[in-house]
């Protein structure tokens, strides 16, 4: 079917692959590890609102036209990892339910949430005490200009995130044949308030549950790529956010190493298990 989620995908992927991509019997090159972060936000009305009990929606943010990577999509808020992101600082103001091999890509999501949109889910941010102020938006202006580092900001500000929703829940590889590769963890976190302050790195944003913006993907309102689909369609399996957290946090995560299957001008991305997954390079 014409508009169907799969082919809006394949639109997008098509335009991936023209990008860059190997030449037959060329050798991959390695991904880069990156992490997107899903933030998510309750938008139960009335007296029982407040927190993960009801609807949700999450954030997606619009890639520009002329982006070298998932030019005009929309994306969940992400990057690469830095060096700086394994900093040992870290390890006693998260969660310590995060591993070792989680927490620098957690810090990253992070820190690229902060940079994108300015929004921060830090517990004194989200307790609305010192930080209602100036202070975290001269604080990213600082981290945008390269003035400071996220590691630095944080211990400036006294910043913990030990009480942090955020559920590490999937972790996507790029197909072999693009030159532009990422491994990257995706995680859930619940939303700290606010609307975000976009960079020219994106170009707009949007509020929507997981099945709205899958409905905006098979339009072609909300063009993405295909692992930002299948996560929409995997939380578009909850009815409420306090549901995908607690089963997400439990479900045991398995790298997705995603295939391009290319025939002539069809380009159909392929998860393990599909039919010519196996065959496809």
């Amino acid at each position: 079917m014409t508009n169907s989620p799969a082919r809006r995908v394949e639109q997008i992927e098509r335009q991936e692959f023209a990008r860059g991509h190997i030449s037959p019997g060329e050798r991959p090159v390695d991904p880069r590890a990156a992490a997107t972060i899903v933030l998510a936000r309750d938008t139960t009305s009335g007296p029982e609102a407040g927190g993960p009990t009801g609807a949700f929606e999450v954030l997606l943010l619009r890639r520009p036209d002329t982006a070298r990577f998932a030019a005009g999509a929309y994306v969940f808020p992400g990057g690469v990892i830095d060096r700086a992101d394994g900093d040992a600082v870290f390890r006693g103001i998260l969660h310590p339910d995060h591993t070792d091999a989680e927490r620098p890509a957690l810090v990253a999501a992070l820190r690229e949430l902060f940079e994108e949109t300015g929004l921060l889910p830090a517990d004194e941010f989200t307790g609305g005490t010192e930080l209602t102020g100036p202070a975290l938006p001269l604080a990213r202006s600082r981290l945008l200009a390269n003035e400071a580092g996220f590691r630095e900001i944080v211990t400036e500000l006294g910043l913990t995130f030990r009480h942090l929703e955020a559920v590490y829940f999937s972790r996507w590889i790029t197909p072999r044949q693009l030159t532009r590769r990422y491994d990257t963890r995706f995680f859930l976190a619940v939303d700290p308030g606010g609307e975000p302050e976009l960079t020219d790195e994106h170009t707009a944003y949007v509020w929507a549950s997981p099945r709205v913006a899958l409905e905006g993907l098979r339009t072609g309102e909300l063009p993405m790529l295909y692992p930002t689909w299948r996560t929409l369609e995997t939380l578009a399996g909850f009815e409420t956010l306090a549901g995908a957290l607690e089963s997400l946090r439990v479900k045991p995560v398995e790298p997705i190493l995603a295939k391009l299957e290319v025939r002539g001008d069809r380009f159909l991305p392929l998860m393990p298990g599909d039919p010519g997954y196996e065959a496809a390079p």
